[in-house]
């Protein structure tokens, strides 16, 4: 039975060997990762001559790059209804989603999975919980997801003409890995010894991207293929594991899980084919057309652009000194004959433009018919532009990339259902947040969520743009501060972190602030710091039209003290300065209260007071 399993598992392996053979894609992988990387001479005997190259494609593939993986992403849960407990959950999903986009290192894994597949097409990533899909989930209900990269070239389909991976009859992923760990894996599951003695090493071949048999370790054991084998059934997805003669993982069924824990990011479709079409291989005609011309234009200059000694050999005693910086050089029968009838040197001849203007050419409609021109990269000087201005080119430049941006979309929402599946899959017995919530099976089961992304620009014009209008609605009066400093981004060039803590420093004083402030005495009106003479005023006379004495008048500011009465400015009425130049109140006898207070007509409050 295993025999027949493993020999189907390997004939569907050749199989996709053979198309991707036919369809030379893995010659033309590797090709435009050699050219990406900038070994654009590759195979080509030039002995000891480092021919030039001019390598214009990586520029345009950051710039796309950039475009389309410089954003946060955010997954967002939420139910088809409006049920509120469903609702509650989708809430709670979310912050468990975006906790695990922040273990599982997405940020990092998200520009290797745009770069590749700007590279080559298309790349992929696959999914899994190390939990053993047993009795054993029921004692632990914390989901351990893990990601993996998967090369083009490493992933087999049924169907190399359907683009969507959820319609595939079968998906293989072949990886190498060491014949130790295989053997120990084949332990563990129960196989005997002499199925696990035919578990050997093989060759590497052309199929994994970039590796040779010579580029791998050589150990005693060595490496073999590895062929993880997946495919739908009526109860889940069934996988197993498979060398080249034995299952050494038998076939298990993931119930509950109705989606390939596969997902992968096509840069540009390709109309029949279930691949995608990267910006490199387009360019290598014209690359290859730009390093030959720059490296023809090297050969003249070398050749033809400098000037050639002629000699007179018999008249030269040492001529090998002609090109000796400082050397004597001594000459035959040189009687009246000029030296220069002797030596002379050959002016170089001119050489065309036309090689450099082709070269030339050739980089600039390339990098413009790839919408990566000097307008459209962003080169654009931003002391003589506004961040609005700059914000807005860029949209405007990044127009043409909206089919990748789509797609990098599209790669995140199939990542958050495959998470979403295998927490309801994995999880028989609950699904246990991050913060120890446990939530029941049974809804997460009956849970019907929509998946929204997030995607917000993060590059430095658009995060300063948004910097500015929450600064224009926080002058204007349309937000308070502390509304500010909770919608500033969390990479904003304001210091976010410490105007937080300022405010919970704030927040803290203003309860003690209270407190104090409650045991205060209550003035004669029984409102707390209601005006008294007696209890407000003692021993300060107050003379001419109620203005305390000393005190400057009217419209003159008060130096060197906060307050209006004594003990609130430095000196607390003693003497006459407070040692900046402030004036302070001298103690006198405390007057008598002569009347109430009045009001005049223009608004001033004066107290009736004699001495």
């Amino acid at each position: 039975m295993q025999e027949k399993e493993c020999t189907d598992i390997w004939r569907r392996y050749q199989a996709g060997k053979d198309h991707h053979n036919r369809t030379n894609m893995y010659t033309q992988a590797e090709k435009c990762h050699r050219f990406y990387e900038g070994d654009q001479w590759h195979g080509l005997q030039a002995g000891d001559e480092e021919l030039p190259m001019l390598n214009f494609i990586k520029p345009i593939c950051r710039y796309k790059i950039v475009m389309v993986a410089m954003n946060d992403t955010a997954i967002l849960f939420s139910p088809m209804d409006n049920d509120p407990k469903k609702a509650e959950i989708c809430e709670a999903l979310t912050a468990f989603a975006a906790a695990q986009w922040e273990k599982g290192k997405l940020d990092s894994k998200k520009w290797a999975v745009v770069k590749n597949a700007c590279i080559t097409g298309d790349h992929y990533l696959y999914c899994f919980d190390e939990r053993t899909p047993s009795e054993s989930v029921v004692t632990d209900m914390t989901p351990r997801l893990k990601m993996r990269l998967i090369d083009k070239t490493a992933l087999y389909l049924a169907d190399e003409q359907e683009p969507n991976l959820e319609e595939q009859e079968w998906i293989i992923i072949a990886e190498r890995v060491p014949v130790e760990n295989v053997r120990r894996q084949a332990k563990d599951n129960g196989l005997p010894e002499a199925e696990i003695r035919r578990i050997v090493s093989d060759e590497a071949d052309e199929t994994q991207l970039g590796v040779t048999g010579a580029d791998e370790v050589q150990t005693d054991s060595g490496k073999c293929t590895s062929l993880l084998f997946m495919r739908k059934t009526d109860g889940g997805v069934a996988f197993c594991r498979s060398t080249q003669a034995v299952v050494y993982q038998p076939m298990q069924t993931i119930r509950g899980l109705d989606v390939y824990p596969v997902c992968g990011m096509r840069w540009e479709e390709k109309m029949g084919s279930a691949r995608g079409v990267g910006v490199v291989e387009r360019l290598i005609p014209n690359q290859i057309e730009v390093n030959r011309t720059l490296a023809r234009r090297a050969i003249c200059v070398k050749r033809y652009s400098f000037p050639t000694v002629v000699y007179d050999q018999d008249k030269l005693l040492a001529p090998e000194k002609l090109g000796v910086v400082g050397a004597s050089i001594g000459v035959k029968n040189l009687n009246a004959n000029p030296v220069g009838s002797f030596v002379q040197y050959l002016s170089p001849a001119p050489i065309s433009g036309d090689a450099a203007n082709l070269q030339a050419e050739l980089v600039g409609t390339s990098r413009e018919l790839e919408g990566a021109g000097e307008a459209a990269t962003g080169q654009v000087d931003p002391t003589k532009a506004s961040g609005e201005a700059i914000k807005a080119a860029r949209d405007q430049s990044a127009i043409s990339l909206n089919e990748q941006s789509a797609a990098y979309k599209q790669f995140v929402e199939d990542l958050a259902m495959i998470w979403y599946k295998l927490w309801v899959a994995y999880s028989v017995r609950g699904l246990r947040l991050a913060d120890g919530t446990l939530l029941p099976h049974a809804e997460l089961e009956a849970l019907d969520v929509d998946i929204k992304i997030d995607i917000s620009p993060i590059d430095p014009y658009s995060v300063l743009s948004r910097e500015l209008s929450l600064e224009n609605a926080l002058a204007q009066q349309h937000i308070t501060f502390e509304e500010y400093v909770e919608a500033l981004d969390d990479n904003s060039g304001v210091p976010k972190d410490k105007f937080r803590a300022i405010l919970d420093r704030r927040r803290g004083a203003a309860p003690e602030q209270s407190e104090s402030g409650a045991g205060q005495n209550i003035g004669p009106g029984g409102a707390a710091g209601a005006f008294s003479p007696e209890g407000a005023l003692p021993g300060m006379e107050l003379v001419g039209g109620g203005v305390p004495g000393g005190l400057p008048g009217t419209g003159m500011p008060v130096q060197g003290g906060a307050g209006l009465f004594p003990g609130d400015g430095p000196g607390d009425g003693v003497g006459k300065g407070g040692g900046n130049g402030s004036r302070v109140w001298k103690k006198r006898k405390a007057p008598a209260f002569a009347g109430l207070i009045t009001k005049s007509a223009d608004g001033v409050t004066f107290l009736m007071l004699r001495k």
